[in-house]
């Protein structure tokens, strides 16, 4: 499984980057939610708000993207297999 560590290394840079607190980062398994794919998990909040719309999700979602694209590349492969990236606001709780 992934080392959630480096990844926490890599992807709150990029939400300190926009402006945003980054409250958790998970890796789930294909086991654990019933699903084909392992899923990235992501929330981040506004410090001042404590939520993000969904072009700070978007936005935070593209720099992950580029990020852990640019890693593999060089070849550092933080998720061995396909997975899905889901960055949200924690909401209300």
């Amino acid at each position: 499984m992934a080392d959630i560590a480096r990844l926490i290394e890599i992807v709150e840079p990029e939400a300190q980057a926009l402006g945003f607190e980054l409250v958790r980062v998970i890796v789930f398994g294909k086991s654990e939610v019933g699903d084909e794919e392992v899923t990235l998990q992501v929330m981040a909040e506004r410090p001042d708000t404590g939520q993000l719309v969904i072009e700070d999700c978007a936005a935070l979602s593209h720099r992950i993207s580029d990020r852990l694209d640019a890693l593999e590349e060089s070849g550092e492969v933080l998720i061995e297999e396909a997975y899905r990236l889901e960055v949200s606001s924690p909401g209300i709780d």
